[in-house]
Formats: structure tokens, C-alpha cells, sequence
């Protein structure tokens, strides 16, 4: 008798126990059971609220009242304000095609408009969810391509992205801050700007040693496990390094990082014009990518109240009118996180899906 092939099934001789073998196919949504989506649970919305509204009764208070600064707010210049969206959304535009070159850099090729669209939709679960947890959800949805990019390699790229990012920051950061305020800088500026430093040059050293370091562990323990772990960290080590030997792709996604960063200076800049207050250049930069390094880590969904609070004492220090400063504030934060959001979760929605409603049935393949 002719026995029929099932796909998970190895055919054996009778009276043998017949084993099943995992089926290592990719797989493919099913868009009939989606699981349910927690990203809008009444809870997370009505704590979004509670943070923002915190958020700007503390800034009205610090600005001495609401009048004024609503005065200011109601006679802003709106096409400085649509300048700012632009030249702020612009930023992840480019963001993606950075994204796009470091994947492409470990041999996984993605169309730029898949991979900005993962981008922005990991923004909006981080803008939602503490600690950057969209790049956790951008991982998975690279793991559930058509062609699974491994989680060493999609790792490593947002590893390097946040290096780039780190690398951008304290530059203009650093030269921005010695030319506005010189021996000025209060030490809680220097010790963010020295933690970020001593950051960079820790991971540096120990990229640089990794291989020796990880060979040496390997004599540790020969238990499977201790090898897998070595196994996944020789790999990302290798995607990380990966950039060092393409120094002229090195150079222009830097450049790049440099573009992605003086938006944030742009977009405050132009909304002190907007408001009226002709806020040195340097000044703003100084005060925008002082902030970026402070919400580094987000303490709360999107880094509200943590990032208002930063940007209010640096823009204090600059000696801003005191009605400015929550205008201001309040301005650039409309811009760089709440329309965004908007923004964002209509591009998630659209291009993005998968990170944000994984079905039933899919799994992360090893």
C-alpha cells in the first residue's frame, strides 16, 4: 500500500514510532485571527493623557501663568511651524534609508519603503511603550519576512544606529554647548555628555576585543547553551564589525546621522522664530541635542514629561523670556511627538501591521 507524505510527518516502517519534525517553513500571516492588539488599552491611553496633562500644567506653572504663554501660542507664525513638520518628518525619512544601508551592509536587502515603514512603526509602539520597546518590535517583524533577516543581525543594526546616533549627538552636541556656554555648563549637562562619552569608548574597547574575549569563553563551559549564547553573540559581533570595513559607507551614514540630528535643532529654532524670539542657532541646537541625550533611555511612553522638563531647565539657562519657555516646549513637543503619533500610527497601520499585530499561528524561527 502506498503510504501519502504529510508535511510534518516521517514516514516509517510498521510497528516504528513515527517522530514529527517542525516545519521550518516561514511563516505566513493569517490575517483572520489577529491576536488582539494591546497598544490601545484604555489604561495606556487614559496614562498618556495623565502624563501629558501633567506635562503642561507643570510648564504653565514654570512660565508663571497661562496667559501670556497662551497669547504667544495663539500668535505664533504657522508657517514657520509647517517649516519645522517638514524639515522634523524629513529626519526619518532619511532615518529609514540609514536603516535600509546597514541591513544591506550584512546582506539583507529590503526595499526602502519596507524598511522606513518598519522604522516608523517601531516609533509608534516606542511612543507608547517605555524603554524603546519598538526596537524590540522591529526585530520581530524582520524575523517574520518572507526571507527571516536573523535577530543577530537585526540587532546589530539598531546597535549601530544608536551608535551613529550617539556619535552625531556628541559632536554637535559637544561643540554646540562649548560655544554657547563655555566654562557656563552646569555639572548635571557635563555628567550627561561624560556618561554618553565614557559609553561609546566602553563599547568601542570591547568591540575591539570580542573575538579574544569570546573565543576565552568559550572554554568556560561546552553545556549547548553556554555555546548557542557565544554562538549568537559571535554573530552579532561580526554584523557590528561588519561596518569597519566599509569605511566610505561608514563616513556617509554618519553624515547622515549629522542631517537626523540638526532636524531636532532645526525644529526647536524654528519655533522660538515662530514665537517671535530670534534664539541663536547654536543656542538651539545646544538645547535640543542636550535633550536627546538625556531621553536616551525614556523612562515613560514616549519620554513624556521626562523630555518637557529637560528641554524647560536647558531653555532656562538660555535665558529665554519665562512665558517663552512652555510655549516653546509645548510647540516642539506637538510637533516631535504628538503629530507624529498621528502620523505614525497611520503609517503602522498602512506599512507596518506586523509589528504591531503578530496572528496566530506565526512564530519566531530559530
Amino acid at each position: 500500500m502506498e503510504i501519502e507524505r504529510q508535511p510534518n510527518v516521517t514516514v516509517s516502517l510498521p510497528g516504528e514510532a513515527i517522530p514529527t519534525v517542525p516545519n521550518r517553513q516561514s511563516p505566513i500571516p493569517n490575517p483572520q485571527s489577529p491576536i488582539p492588539n494591546p497598544t490601545f488599552t484604555r489604561n495606556r491611553i487614559l496614562l498618556l493623557l495623565f502624563f501629558a496633562a501633567a506635562s503642561i500644567a507643570l510648564l504653565l506653572w514654570l512660565g508663571g501663568g497661562s496667559r501670556e504663554t497662551l497669547s504667544l501660542l495663539a500668535q505664533a507664525d504657522w508657517g514657520l511651524l509647517g517649516l519645522a513638520v517638514l524639515i522634523h518628518y524629513s529626519g526619518f525619512a532619511v532615518r529609514g534609508h540609514r536603516w535600509q544601508m546597514l541591513l544591506a551592509g550584512m546582506g539583507h536587502r529590503l526595499p526602502y519603503a519596507r524598511v522606513t515603514g518598519l522604522l516608523i512603526s517601531g516609533w509608534f509602539v516606542s511612543a507608547l511603550l517605555p524603554a524603546r520597546a519598538g526596537d524590540a518590535a522591529r526585530i520581530a517583524a524582520l524575523r517574520l519576512e518572507r526571507a527571516p533577516v536573523p535577530v543577530a543581525d537585526s540587532l546589530s543594526s539598531i546597535v549601530l544606529e544608536r551608535l551613529l546616533d550617539i556619535l552625531a549627538i556628541l559632536g554637535l552636541g559637544g561643540s554646540f554647548a562649548f560655544f554657547v556656554l563655555a566654562e557656563r555648563l552646569p555639572l548635571w549637562v557635563l555628567s550627561g555628555y561624560a556618561a554618553a562619552a565614557g559609553l561609546l569608548i566602553v563599547f568601542g574597547a570591547g568591540l575591539l576585543i570580542s573575538p579574544s574575549l569570546l573565543g576565552w569563553l568559550r572554554r568556560f563551559s561546552a553545556h549547548r547553551f553556554w555555546q548557542r549564547g557565544l554562538d549568537f553573540a559571535g554573530q552579532a559581533v561580526v554584523a557590528l564589525r561588519s561596518l569597519l570595513a566599509r569605511p566610505g559607507q561608514a563616513l556617509f551614514l554618519l553624515g547622515e546621522s549629522l542631517y537626523i540630528w540638526l532636524c531636532d535643532a532645526l525644529l526647536l529654532w524654528l519655533v522660538a522664530l515662530a514665537l517671535g524670539v530670534a534664539l541663536p542657532f547654536p543656542a538651539a541646537a545646544f538645547a535640543a541635542l542636550t535633550v536627546d541625550i538625556f531621553a536616551s533611555v525614556p523612562l515613560t511612553p514616549g519620554g513624556i514629561g521626562q523630555i518637557e522638563v529637560a528641554y524647560a531647565g536647558l531653555l532656562s539657562l538660555l535665558s529665554l523670556p519665562i512665558a517663552v519657555v512652555p510655549a516653546a516646549v509645548l510647540l516642539t513637543r506637538v510637533i516631535s511627538y504628538w503629530s507624529f503619533l498621528v502620523f505614525s500610527g497611520v503609517v503602522a497601520a498602512v506599512t507596518g501591521s506586523d509589528v504591531l499585530f503578530l496572528r496566530r499561528g506565526e512564530r519566531l524561527i530559530g
